[in-house]
């Protein structure tokens, strides 16, 4: 009966990488709808995409001190072939890390590892970010393919996701009321409705909540999944910056 035996754990652990993987798959997916409807908005306005980004962040548990946090960024750079180190600090509270991957077709591969103190400890997390700067970049399966390889890599099974495009018109919008009726007319396209917005002189940010996507946070007691942010270039007036990213925008905009 002992081949029983192996046969069963065999098929458990079969069980176990399948559910393991379709999850992982299920969070790459969430990634896809997001992403290729904001970069349909961007060609369809006839904007300039600057740069288009999909972010992973999981937490990894907790690290005791700066010394081993150091043997884990040795340890992790040892499984990533091809990958170079090109920070590590950990003179301030927080201690950060991070590898970077050579371009290929375009596309930027980079993995920040962050340790934070919290509970007379520290939690450490890690953020994988993918970047390019052309919308042809984005190739739905086989990117959709190595996010999915990257979360299993670093074992991002619990990620938060977040999106993002950034892009420019050559056209200048210089009122912030005018500013705010386009980004009005960017959350229609995108089937959202606004939940609250903020203006300035020549910026103005709105955060809107679509069922196109799942994904959503809550703000001012509400659901919202997506930002859209419209800066003008007031010093030459030759054109605003659009940003628009879910469920948040994670850069400076």
């Amino acid at each position: 009966m002992g081949w029983m035996k192996v046969l069963l754990s065999l098929l458990i652990m079969s069980l176990i990488v399948f559910v393991y993987t379709k999850q992982d798959g299920m969070q790459a997916e969430r990634v896809i709808q997001p992403i290729e409807t904001i970069l349909g908005l961007v060609h369809s306005e006839e904007l300039d995409v600057e740069e288009w980004q999909v972010l992973a962040r999981d937490v990894q548990g907790t690290i005791e001190s700066s010394k081993s946090f150091h043997q884990h960024v040795h340890n992790l750079g040892l499984q990533l072939e091809g990958w170079n180190q090109t920070y590590l600090d950990t003179s301030a509270t927080e201690w950060t890390a991070e590898y970077q991957l050579q371009p290929a077709n375009g596309v930027q591969e980079s993995l920040r590892i962050m340790a934070y103190p919290e509970n007379d400890s520290h939690t450490l997390t890690y953020t994988y970010k993918l970047t390019g700067n052309e919308a042809s970049d984005w190739r739905r399966y086989e990117l959709a393919d190595k996010l999915q390889n990257r979360m299993l890599l670093f074992t991002m099974d619990t990620a938060s996701l977040y999106t993002q495009v950034k892009s420019t018109s050559d056209a200048p919008i210089l009122k912030s009321d005018s500013l705010l009726e386009k980004a009005h007319s960017y959350m229609k396209t995108l089937d959202a409705e606004e939940v609250e917005f903020i203006t300035e002189e020549t910026f103005v940010s709105v955060s809107a909540y679509t069922t196109v996507w799942k994904d959503q946070m809550i703000t001012a007691g509400k659901p919202m999944n997506v930002q859209i942010a419209l800066r003008a270039d007031s010093a030459l007036g030759t054109g605003t910056t659009v940003t628009i990213g879910t469920p948040i925008i994670t850069t400076e905009y």
